[in-house]
């Protein structure tokens, strides 16, 4: 399976799942195309016309559409006002990951602040510190003869952009170009068009200080996407570097694109391409004059609610569980009893675990914390790791069993309870509590009387074993 076809497997059941969706918008729909056409093939993962702005994750979907509005900013193939049909939208996965930074710069820092050494986000624009479709101060390339410039269209345009102070001092603007499941054929020829790009393009890739080196292929070669998209861009980066546009002293191009995506990487379609590389990547390192100005980046950086939301985490992380039975997949488990098995093999939990129509529950001494429907994977192994530390830090603050005292019958030492049906002979240090984890599970157990609770119960609060006298 491709990574185009996973992602609109994943995107299927997304829309099918979520509850954030009304039920009418769960029906399969036709794409509907730039020129407003709607396909007569009804897929899974579009949403029917009149729910396209149900793409934009609820929390950013008014902020998002009112900012395009106020920009002049037209959706990608969008529909009426809004954005696309289409659950695989590049500019809508673009909208909904960084549009929670347009306002908060923490969220910035928390993103980006290591790959790029921020020290201070700066505004990009007025009380903007992020922004859409930019496309800089001034028509450097001649693009739009009659001068009138649209951010997204007709020009050189960048899916975001934002500006900070990096902590060697320099002010940095850097220019978000955000991939997802592009792919590209091999271009055909169109004359009267290629003339006009080399009429705009070809001098700024032949200059000797440029950002792109024009020896290495003929620059007809340099006209196929997504090369001729990359060369445009950094072509752009340079211009506006030089131009010390919005304050910066450097300005970078940060790619995002899924490592995932080989066929974005194999959309190299002439011998002359593949002789400078395998891929896409190789490719472009090798015609960038100064590779210090471009940086890829993997978009699971943003499956991070500190960095985006939980409900964009929900939407595109490839490890979502909905039920048991993603559970069991996810986790590569027979039965469900087995995952305190692989929680603690992986994770050292010691704890007892609890699976449920609704989730999946931790238990550490008397508490007990765990993840509803739906939930991802890397949360639950994540969870396991904090409650394992916090199972640790309980054993080591704990009063030592010998030193306990039976309040049913004096009895001394107590035993720990385990929980579950062991799979040989129990060890001789525990008393069996039973399969069934009630929340505030009891941890000590006495072998005289078969009482299980806590020392500090009264013995009328405690109870006995499973098969002990009350």
């Amino acid at each position: 399976m491709t990574y185009t076809e996973h992602e609109k497997v994943r995107a299927a059941t997304w829309k099918a799942r979520t509850a954030t969706l009304p039920f009418a918008a769960k029906l399969p729909a036709g794409y509907v195309h730039q020129n407003g056409t709607t396909s007569a093939t009804q897929h899974h993962y579009c949403l029917p016309a009149a729910y396209a702005e149900h793409s934009l994750l609820e929390a950013v979907r008014e902020p998002a559409l009112a900012l395009f509005d106020e920009l002049d900013i037209p959706w990608h193939a969008g529909v009426g006002d809004g954005p696309s049909n289409h659950l695989l939208s590049s500019q809508v996965q673009c909208v909904n990951a960084p549009m929670p930074m347009v306002h908060d710069p923490a969220r910035v820092v928390r993103a980006f602040g290591d790959l790029l050494g921020i020290e201070e986000v700066l505004q990009v624009e007025p009380g903007r510190y992020l922004t859409f479709e930019y496309i800089g101060p001034t028509d450097y390339f001649g693009e739009v003869p009659d001068g009138q410039r649209v951010r997204g269209a007709r020009c050189t345009s960048i899916d975001a952009a934002f500006l900070h102070r990096a902590r060697d001092g320099a002010v940095e603007l850097v220019l978000v170009e955000w991939k997802y499941t592009e792919s590209y054929r091999l271009r055909r020829p169109d004359p009267a068009k290629d003339k006009v790009r080399e009429r705009r393009y070809e001098r700024a890739v032949a200059d000797p200080e440029g950002p792109v080196r024009g020896d290495l292929l003929p620059f007809d070669l340099l006209l196929d996407e997504p090369v001729y998209q990359l060369v445009r861009q950094q072509l752009l980066a340079h211009a506006l570097e030089q131009d010390h546009a919005e304050g910066a002293d450097r300005v970078r191009v940060l790619h995002v694109l899924h490592p995932g995506n080989e066929e974005y990487q194999q959309s190299l379609h002439r011998p002359e391409q593949r002789a400078l590389g395998r891929t896409v990547g190789e490719v472009w390192q090798r015609l960038l004059r100064r590779t210090d100005r471009f940086t890829s980046l993997d978009p699971r950086l943003f499956l991070d609610q500190e960095v985006t939301s939980r409900e964009y985490l929900l939407r595109y992380a490839e490890d979502v569980i909905h039920d048991e039975v993603d559970l069991l997949e996810a986790f590569d488990l027979e039965r469900a009893d087995d995952l305190e098995d692989v929680l603690y093999a992986d994770h050292e939990f010691d704890g007892n675990v609890l699976v449920t129509d609704e989730g999946v529950e931790l238990f550490v001494g008397r508490d007990s914390i765990g993840w509803t429907y739906p939930f991802t994977a890397t949360e639950l192994r994540d969870l396991a790791d904090e409650q394992a530390l916090a199972e640790e830090m309980v054993t080591d603050v704990d009063v030592d069993e010998d030193e306990l005292t039976c309040p049913r019958c004096g009895h001394s030492p107590l035993l720990r309870v385990m929980y579950g049906m062991p799979a040989g002979p129990p060890p001789p240090d525990v008393i069996l509590g039973g399969c069934v984890v009630l929340p505030d599970p009891p941890r000590h157990g006495c072998p005289s009387c078969d009482w299980i609770g806590s020392p500090d119960d009264p013995p009328d609060r405690s109870r006995s074993a499973p098969g002990g006298a009350e």
